[in-house]
């Protein structure tokens, strides 16, 4: 899968020279460069506030007097009586321990660690038991333990190999059994023995002390419940056994991470949560050693101060005001430097700098009348602020939700502070180029430059809330089409359930609230009845849909949860992963060939394996190097029928080797996929490994001999996957990992089907969703095609001969396959239908099944049990005439439905003639 040699590096010593750090000296905006130098008659330093808005006269007043520290005093008398402006809303109304553990600068980062509460140990051997119910419901079948605060005391709490007194999780489930389970793993780690591993000692360890974020005494402890097959829980607690000489307190943290006891490190343990508890200089701002790099980005964007501001609002309990305060004059004073490369309020980038404006705005809205704010912090805080904005209205990034995000905070910002001189400027500035910049972020087709459905959910939402804002306001958008376009783009990625099928550096999120929102917002009734389930608006004109430029296409039977739906890309761009001519796949309410996520942006070996690796994508790998996702490729055509979608897509993103994938996608509920490899140098050998992957509990099987792989999920649709050349390829079931969510990580299989060879090569796998229990007994057969190799033409015998397959890869021509006869692209039959792709005549055993007077585009023919006949394709009107319609043999048909419209037929013997 990837080098086990490979390891996170150690950290500990040189964390300094690996982050970047605010400078040692800030240059930081004197008083008179802020409210200005009035000397004798004129100003000599402009002031950056409007001194023309009449509550701003006495601080005017007090400047012109040489007198700051009362015009600071008058600053924040003014924001304390002045109305309220509408500030915007918070990134985040939730954030892991904020309100517990924010005041001791304990801080964690994203979701996968979620503080539960605080355990008392000792003095002397204690048992403990806490309800940890909603962590377990939430999906965290682990927990971690980490000191509460940083002193010299060690707790010990007894390990799965103690021989009494073991952790212990006891579920109640809603049948009133109980359930008591012993953690599959636990073990802890050590700062001062990074290397070194500790899952088999009686006893995890758990300490901490000294300043900054860690020391060489710091040891978190972890463990890990296996909770398969287990539903339904109504309560579950864990109990712990430890000593300690005296009363230590542990924080009890639900944990979202799959590990195994006999690896884990403190090297290769992606931790978030740190503690700076205790330590006179507070957070640095900085990115911790070990920690995944996101720590560097989101805790400066200030994700935090919504809950604080709004707990105080709530409340009115000074002591979250004076937190938040606190942390944004300490932000002010150790890392708003003036940076020659970013500017002032930039730390540590554009989009972080706009994301804790944005945050600072709203939280300053509830802040200005605190008694905890003085006319000091007051005015230090109104500063960074102005000086974020100079640089937002300068500073523009390539990215698209980067720069989206900028210029809309910058829009808040001129609406919250007219008293900011710049503040008219900064309005036309993002106005302007909000309703611009649509262009920039989608191809000509209307797709998303940046390729993550959960980054496109994002980037939309925020564009929902700004052009209500811009109404609100009076301000002018001029991009509704464009926002219209991309929001159907982002309707037709979607699952049939509505959740997102996380693409790229994603998670499945579920796209309907933004859907919905977008669809009121512009009169939309397609986005609204996606983004209602179809409680309103009008259900889409379309179904499978092709993005030529973006370069993806969709193949959806319908919009109800129960449908199916299959995506293929050569998508590129920002946030893309190596996963060209990758297939994700849904059908009966289930995500059946998910992508496998993201897990996180650190240099872990699972997430580099997920993010930077085609092996982790359902697609071929050659020669075990990942894709150039920027290389030539793209989405050749999609055929559209009712009964069937058939997509074409080619890539050259391995060196030396073209890959084409074909996807016929029958509505009934089958997928057929054929993957040829072109090498430009047809002597060499290749190794091709074509890969499927499953969620973590599809418990996959794969049977010996037609080395078909099938899923065993406890409840609902499952999934056979059935190779055409079992003897020529070597199959397994192999390790992985699926990450459902950011900062969650579980263990998942995949099946591998490799071949190694040179010249042309073909993989032919027949896909076979199912409601319930999948069926390993599923088989297929190659079929010889008139002597052509199957680079040029495949032919298959599906489940015993009930059905075929035929595909051409060259020019169509007449040719023989098991007992059919046909002359078209593509043909799939069996007893109740037949689907052709550019063909005109098929027979099977010499007798006539279908025959055209010229090949037809599209043709599918379903044959009903009640003698009902439906004809669907492009292009086809009703005829009975024999000399120019179409022969279908249908000896049993007593009524014919045209694209589902009924029309009249003639009886030819056994053949009908309804459409031409």
């Amino acid at each position: 899968m990837f080098p086990t040699s490979r390891r996170l590096a150690v950290l500990i010593l040189a964390a300094a020279f690996l982050v970047p750090a605010p400078p040692a000296t800030a240059a930081a905006l004197s008083d008179p460069g802020f409210f200005g130098t009035w000397s004798g008659s004129a100003w000599t330093v402009g002031p950056r506030l409007n001194y023309a808005l009449t509550g701003l006269k006495p601080v005017e007043t007090a400047v012109k007097a040489g007198n700051y520290t009362l015009a600071k005093q008058r600053l924040l008398d003014y924001y304390r009586a002045r109305p309220a402006i509408e500030a915007g809303g918070f990134s985040h109304t939730t954030w892991p321990g904020a309100i517990e553990l924010t005041a001791d600068h304990i801080w964690t980062l994203g979701s996968g660690e979620a503080h539960i509460r605080t355990l008392t140990f000792g003095p002397g051997e204690k048992t403990v038991t806490a309800d940890v119910t909603s962590s377990i419901n939430s999906g965290r079948t682990g927990f971690f333990l980490m000191s509460r605060h940083k002193d010299p005391v060690i707790a010990l709490i007894n390990s799965r190999s103690k021989g009494s007194g073991k952790p212990t999780l006891r579920l109640t489930l809603a049948d009133g059994s109980v359930r008591s389970l012993t953690p599959a793993h636990d073990t802890y780690i050590w700062a001062a023995h990074p290397g070194s591993v500790y899952g088999t000692k009686y006893y995890l360890q758990v300490s901490d002390q000294g300043p900054g974020p860690f020391t060489a005494e710091t040891r978190k402890a972890y463990l890990r419940f296996d909770l398969g097959g287990v539903t339904n829980v109504k309560k579950a607690e864990l109990t712990l056994t430890g000593t300690a000489d005296t009363a230590k307190d542990i924080m009890l943290y639900g944990n979202d991470e799959t590990f195994d006891e006999a690896t884990r490190t403190w090297s290769n343990t992606v931790q978030n949560t740190f503690s700076w508890e205790g330590d006179p200089g507070g957070f640095d701002w900085k990115l911790p050693a070990g920690a995944d790099r996101e720590y560097l980005y989101q805790l400066p964007r200030f994700y935090f101060a919504g809950p604080l501001a709004l707990e105080y609002q709530k409340t009115g309990d000074e002591q979250h005001a004076r937190t938040l305060i606190g942390l944004m004059t300490d932000f002010v004073k150790d890392a708003d430097a003036y940076d020659a490369d970013q500017g002032a309020g930039s730390y540590p980038g554009n989009l972080h700098a706009a994301r804790r404006l944005h945050n600072w705005i709203a939280a300053y809205e509830i802040l200005r009348k605190s008694p905890s704010l003085t006319p000091e912090a007051n005015t230090a805080i109104l500063k960074t602020m102005n000086r974020a904005g100079l640089y937002l209205q300068a500073n523009v990034n390539a990215t698209p939700n980067k720069m989206q995000s900028q210029k809309i905070t910058l829009l808040h910002a001129a609406v919250y502070f007219p008293e900011f001189r710049v503040a008219p400027a900064w309005r036309t500035n993002a106005a302007d180029f909000l309703s611009a910049q649509l262009d920039e972020a989608t191809y000509a087709d209307g797709g998303y430059k940046e390729s993550t459905d959960a980054y496109l959910r994002g980037y939309l939402r925020q564009y929902v809330d700004v052009v209500a804002f811009m109404r609100r306001n009076g301000i002018t958008f001029t991009a509704t089409a464009k926002l219209r376009q991309l929001g159907r783009f982002l309707m037709d990625q979607s699952y049939p359930s509505g959740y997102g099928p996380a693409y790229g550096d994603s998670d499945s999120l579920d796209l309907r609230s933004t859907l919905k929102s977008l669809g009121e917002l512009l009169g939309d009734p397609e986005l609204r009845y996606v983004g209602t389930s179809g409680a309103a608006g009008e259900r889409p004109a379309h179904t499978s849909v092709r993005y030529p430029d973006t370069r993806v296409a969709i193949s959806r039977s319908g919009w109800s949860a129960g449908d199916s739906y299959l995506r293929l890309n050569a998508d590129r761009g920002n946030h893309s992963h190596p996963d060209e001519l990758a297939i994700t796949a849904y059908a009966y309410g289930r995500p059946l060939l998910p992508d496998m996520g993201t897990f996180t942006y650190s240099t872990d070996d699972r997430a580099e394996w997920l993010r930077l690796t085609t092996e982790a994508h359902n697609t071929i790998e050659i020669d075990e190097q990942p894709q150039t996702s920027t290389a030539a490729g793209g989405i050749s055509h999609l055929i559209s029928n009712p009964a069937f979608d058939l997509i074409g897509a080619n890539t050259e993103s391995s060196a030396g080797v073209r890959h084409e994938r074909s996807v016929l996608s029958l509505h009934s509920g089958l997928w057929l996929v054929s993957d040829r490899l072109k090498p430009a140098d047809t002597a060499k050998v290749h190794r091709y490994e074509q890969n499927w992957h499953l969620a973590a509990d599809a418990n996959p099987s794969m049977r010996s001999g037609t080395e078909a792989t099938t899923t065993a999920f406890a409840t609902g649709a499952n999934l056979t996957i059935v190779p055409a050349d079992p003897a020529e390829v070597a199959s397994s079931l192999r390790d992985g990992y699926y990450a459902p969510r950011f900062y969650t990580v579980e263990n998942a299989k995949y099946a591998s089907y490799v071949k190694t060879r040179s010249g042309q090569t073909t993989f032919d796998t027949l896909l076979v969703p199912s409601k319930g229990a999948a069926d390993p007994s599923t088989t297929v057969e190659r079929l010889p095609v008139s002597g052509t190799p199957s680079s040029e033409a495949t032919a298959l015998s599906l489940d015993g001969g009930t059905g075929v397959y035929y595909k051409s890869w060259t020019t169509k021509a007449p040719r023989t396959f098991g007992d059919y006869a046909f002359d078209g692209k593509l043909l799939h039959a069996d007893a109740g239908s037949i689907v052709m792709v550019d063909g005109s005549s098929l027979e099977r055993a010499g007798e006539t099944l279908v025959k055209a007077p010229a090949a037809v585009e599209d043709l599918a023919v379903t044959f009903g049990s009640d003698g009902t006949v439906r004809i669907d394709g492009s292009g086809l009107t009703p005829s009975t005439d024999p000399g120019e319609s179409i022969a279908i043999k249908a000896p049993n048909a007593t009524k014919v439905l045209l694209n589902g419209v009924a029309v009249p037929f003639e009886r030819v013997g056994a053949l009908i003639h309804a459409a031409a």
